[in-house]
């Protein structure tokens, strides 16, 4: 059996990145998308770098988030607006291959197992990939690269933001 090529794309700090694109004034504060900012309610549903640095994390209270960095921006989430960015990356993916197996609203593995004659490698792909998304959509992917979807998978987390990380049968004892 050959082995498949396989990508694991994960969009890096979805809803925050999403926002900063029509709020650019916000890429050099921390800022966060979360639940009702206005009754502090409700929990962290993405960050950007810069309230990472002050420890921001997914799914912590809006409380918790501004005690650890009281200067955190608080945007509201707008869902349709994540959902149309996500339908544009899609097609990003879908122009090479109808192997797209979409994985939540920020995440899609892609099967680019035939299209390595046509592009050298998958690693090579994943990179034109991430320019182009980055280039036409001002988003950032981190992708894994691999032969099965659970280390791509493993790849696609394990540099972030913006990077890619090829996890084949030489290096994956290592990785792991």
């Amino acid at each position: 059996m050959t082995d498949r090529s396989i990508l694991h794309c994960d969009l890096n700090n979805f809803f925050a990145s999403v926002e900063m694109i029509d709020r650019p004034e916000l890429e050099n504060f921390p800022m966060a998308v979360c639940g009702d900012p206005s009754s502090r309610h409700g929990i962290i549903l993405s960050k950007n770098e810069e309230a990472k640095k002050f420890g921001v994390k997914t799914a912590e209270t809006i409380v918790s988030a501004k005690y650890k960095c009281p200067e955190l921006v608080l945007v509201p989430s707008d869902h349709k607006k994540y959902i149309e960015y996500s339908d544009m990356v899609r097609q990003v993916f879908l122009s090479y291959t109808e192997l797209v197996e979409p994985f939540g609203i920020d995440e899609a593995w892609i099967d680019v197992s035939d299209l390595e004659i046509i592009y050298g490698n998958a690693e090579k792909l994943a990179y034109e990939i991430k320019e182009r998304v980055k280039k036409e959509l001002s988003l950032t992917l981190s992708i894994g690269v691999s032969f099965n979807k659970v280390f791509a998978k493993i790849g696609s987390d394990y540099k972030k933001p913006d990077a890619v990380t090829v996890i084949d049968r030489s290096n994956y004892k290592d990785i792991l």
